[in-house]
């Protein structure tokens, strides 16, 4: 009777510990995962930047052979004011692309140097509500009328076309809130540097078992 109450105890327990590790080993394979595709989809981002960043480097450098003084072909900003809601909120990010005058219509958003007293200077995302033209030269563009649409007046300044900075084309959500989190200490360590070492640590402990495993089948 005792050596079946025994034999049921150490069962019990065996049972226990599978499912333990069972669990653990579970736990790994889904930590493991989302560190890898946290990882990849950081470097695919990165890569994408960079990709942009050749871009922009090759078309500088025509724009300087011929003289020219272009915008970036490509640009990405955070939008850090509510004129734009709903369209675009706060936190959002957009991406832009520099395209001729032409190319500009109305109920396009686009993306300027401001004139505005308030904002000078700094980048704007603003939707195109008009066009001005020349009066001898119908074909001619002076320049754009813009608007936030959540505000109430026209922007006050007419923008021209060389200080346009480009056409929005996409629209990213909460990309600020990201970067906000990711230029501090604790987000880079959570978001980076966290998930580069639990792979390290999981590929490491990989590697120490199958050379312990191997060590045993040579005795």
């Amino acid at each position: 009777m005792l050596d079946i109450l025994s034999k049921f105890k150490k069962s019990t327990i065996n049972e226990t510990n599978n499912t333990q590790t069972g669990e653990i080993a579970q736990y790994k394979k889904v930590l493991h995962f989302l560190s890898s595709v946290l990882l990849y989809s950081i470097l695919t981002i990165l890569g994408i930047i960079l990709l942009m960043f050749i871009a922009y480097f090759v078309d500088q450098r025509i724009g300087m052979s011929k003289g020219e003084n272009r915008s970036p072909l490509f640009g990405a900003y955070i939008i850090i004011s509510n004129s734009m809601v709903p369209h675009i909120n706060v936190n959002d990010a957009v991406v832009t692309m520099r395209v001729s005058e032409k190319n500009i219509k109305v109920n396009d958003v686009i993306t300027f140097i401001s004139k505005e007293i308030e904002t000078r200077g700094t980048p704007i995302t603003h939707r195109v509500v008009g066009i001005v033209y020349d009066d001898n030269n119908n074909k001619k563009i002076l320049g754009y009328r813009t608007k936030g649409d959540h505000n109430n007046a026209n922007d006050f300044a007419i923008i021209k076309p060389n200080e346009v900075l480009g056409k929005v084309y996409l629209r990213i959500p909460f990309v600020g809130y990201v970067r906000n989190f990711l230029i501090k200490p604790i987000g880079w360590i959570l978001i980076v540097v966290l998930p580069c070492l639990i792979m390290i640590f999981n590929d490491s402990f990989k590697l120490f078992k199958t050379i312990n495993n191997k060590k045993k089948e040579e005795k």
